[in-house]
């Protein structure tokens, strides 16, 4: 809810807060493009300066897709969430790399942010494509890392959810709006950990650079100890690469250029370290910081290669010009105390005390659930919640919850109908029931609260009256990997509001109660090898987890991409008599074509249960045996259907059923 603005705690100059915001994003420019010719390599580096020197700024999808959330505040008002950038991905994102691709497609298939980033996303959720583009939210919010942190989590969690890329999109959003005010490194990057789970593998790496550097360790030992501290996730995503960010704004000593070629030299993700700490580099010291040898080469121009279907802004010089003009449009909108003047080039003046951190807010943000899915009607707000994963198995009842508030002062009367597709029934097919008033207070649970006024996306300045809970049990009919949509219509009584809610959840194939091969049973599984970054991946294919087409990185067994044959065996805990076996397999593209399968008592001695040459079916395989008697079941794959991966085995559950 827009508010009239308080008096300003800060005010900050026109003509200065362009020079920092140009600069912002002329440093990102900078540094994307001394990193883009490495993206990716995994070893050190020892840039001092462009190597090629370019004639022309690489295009980069960090600032890209800045350039359409311009577009949607522009369009959509300063209260938009991440339902409304949703929208804007499908319209006007073209390429489907890694996360992206992947909550595009969730979206498609009905599954809405937050759940879009999360749902079968475990191998990108913590991922680089969310916190490489946050400048656009600290450049509409300076001097509020609050809002700043909410904004980016609306953004980032269309894609990555509620996980490592989120936290780290709210971390370097509240760092660089902090930017616009503060100036001291230690204590920006205190802020920015200060909205972040104390706990994630985000803050963890962020920390082992910061200590690093407090031993006197060099750059390239301080960047493996920073490797070492993000092991849990790894190469290529958000907690190793923003600690890089890290490591080159402290070991640069504040020079522009030493810093954004430490950064990129400490390898992985090189053109979004380089270019996120060019940005704040930029907002620190303005155009002033940023020499001109480093600016030539790449001018002001604006490349694009990652959005499509509207004319963005040409250069970075029009970007600056945009984003000033909608800046105090979202300061008037959440009634926010600070305040652009036409003063002369000058320091920001802070008149108050200025309050950059808000716990409040930070656990408000990272306690959401990756299942819930949040609307709003004017005076009514709404939370689908899924509860878990959104899945349903043929024949078993399947919860999902409606989640009301009443932001007005008087009690709604509510009512609810719940439709489905075929194949799908809802029991009970409709509620009404009343919704108590709100009462004066202090915002939302999930607000955001500024410099005493509430300042969330949407926010309200009473508390919302006590939520009243609608569920619904809901049964498929019909089994197998098929999606079922459905919706709630919800109207208020006298109001003629009416909201569409849609859900969506996919039907899953779930093993055998009687199925040997789990390891909650006593089963163990071995292999030949595994993947070298799916680690312990074996002991997924008797987990009981069967994965879908779309979601089947971290739900598999991979083997080495060493050449074919690859084996894995699952091991029962004693003898036991099976008249079945079924194989669930990975990815679709590259399932087993030709494959044996043997069993033993004894682990030495095999026979041969069956042989396949040419298999075709991409999902699994199924074989009735004679009674048979084993311990061991061994799998051997000896070719594969994917043309990209030809050595590649991989299986996602094997089931041993007895008669």
């Amino acid at each position: 809810m827009a508010g009239a603005a308080p008096p300003p705690q800060v005010t900050i100059s026109r003509p200065l807060f362009r020079d920092r915001v140009y600069a912002c994003f002329l440093g990102k420019s900078i540094g994307g493009t001394l990193g883009m010719p490495v993206e990716g390599q995994r070893e050190t580096h020892a840039f001092t300066f462009f190597d090629p020197v370019p004639t022309e700024p690489a295009a980069n999808d960090d600032l890209d897709l800045q350039l359409l959330w311009l577009k949607a505040v522009q369009e959509r008002g300063p209260g938009l969430t991440c339902l409304d950038l949703g929208e804007y991905w499908l319209k006007y994102v073209p390429v489907d790399w890694n996360e992206y691709g992947v909550g595009k497609a969730n979206m498609r298939d009905g599954f809405l942010p937050p759940v879009s980033g999360h749902f079968r996303n475990e191998r990108w959720r913590d991922s680089n494509g969310a916190w490489i583009r946050s400048e656009i939210w600290a450049c509409l919010a300076p001097g509020c890392p609050a809002l700043a942190a909410q904004y980016a989590f609306e953004d980032a969690c269309v894609d990555h959810g509620v996980a490592e890329g989120t936290y780290a999109e709210m971390f370097v959003a509240a760092v660089e709006a902090a930017a616009f005010v503060e100036a001291d490194r230690e204590r920006l990057i205190s802020i920015g950990l200060s909205y972040i789970p104390p706990d994630c593998a985000v803050a963890r790496s962020v920390r082992a650079a910061l200590d690093a550097h407090r031993r006197g360790l060099d750059l390239y030992a301080a960047r493996e100890e920073v490797v070492r501290a993000s092991a849990s996730t790894g190469w290529f995503m958000a907690p190793q690469n923003v600690a890089f960010v890290i490591l080159g704004w402290l070991y640069g000593d504040g020079d522009f250029g030493r810093s954004i070629c430490a950064a990129v030299n400490c390898g992985d993700d090189t053109d979004c370290t380089g270019a996120t700490l060019g940005s704040i580099l930029g907002i620190l010291g303005g155009t002033a910081a940023i020499p001109a040898e480093w600016r030539a080469p790449v001018g002001d121009a604006i490349r694009t290669v990652a959005v499509a279907g509207f004319q963005p802004p040409a250069t970075v010089s029009d970007l600056a010009d945009e984003v000033i003009q909608a800046t105090p449009l979202v300061l008037r909108h959440h009634g926010i105390a600070v305040e652009l003047t036409e003063a002369s080039m000058g320091a920001p003046v802070a008149t108050k005390g200025i309050p950059l951190r808000d716990t409040r807010a930070a656990r408000a943000l990272w306690s959401r659930s990756p299942w819930q899915v949040r609307y709003r009607l004017p005076e009514v707000e709404v939370a689908l919640d899924y509860g878990c994963a959104p899945m349903i198995t043929a024949g078993e009842p399947r919860r999902l919850s409606l989640r009301m508030t009443n932001n007005s002062s008087r009690s709604l009367g509510v009512g609810v109908v719940w439709k489905t597709s075929a194949g799908l029934s809802a029991r009970p097919s409709s509620w009404s029931g009343t919704l108590p008033p709100a009462i004066d207070g202090a915002g939302m649970g999930g607000n955001v609260t500024r410099y005493g006024r509430g300042v969330g996306l949407g926010a309200g300045n009473v508390e919302q009256g006590k939520p009243v809970i609608c569920s619904v049990s809901l049964v498929a009919s019909e089994p197998g990997e098929r999606l079922h949509r459905g919706w709630a219509e919800i109207r208020v009584s006298g109001r003629g509001q009416c909201l569409l809610v849609p859900f969506s959840l996919l039907g899953v194939v779930a093993v055998h109660a009687s199925d040997l091969a789990l390891a909650s049973k006593g089963a163990k599984a071995t292999s030949d090898s595994e993947l070298e970054w799916e680690r312990g991946c074996t002991a997924r294919a008797i987990d009981g987890v069967i994965a879908s087409p779309q979601d089947f990185e971290g739900k598999r067994w991979h083997s080495a991409l060493t050449p074919h044959p690859h084996w894995i065996c699952v091991e029962l805990p004693a003898p036991a008599e099976v008249s079945r076996v079924i194989v669930h397999f990975a990815d679709p593209a590259g399932h087993p074509v030709d494959f044996d399968g043997e069993a033993s008592l004894d682990g030495q001695n095999w026979a041969m249960i069956f042989q396949e040459r040419g298999y075709t079916n991409p999902r699994r395989f199924e074989a009735d045996l004679p009674r048979t008697t084993l311990r061991f079941f061994r799998l051997t794959i000896r070719r594969s259907a994917s043309r990209q991966w030809p050595d590649a085995a991989q299986v996602s559950e094997i089931e041993l059923l007895p008669p």
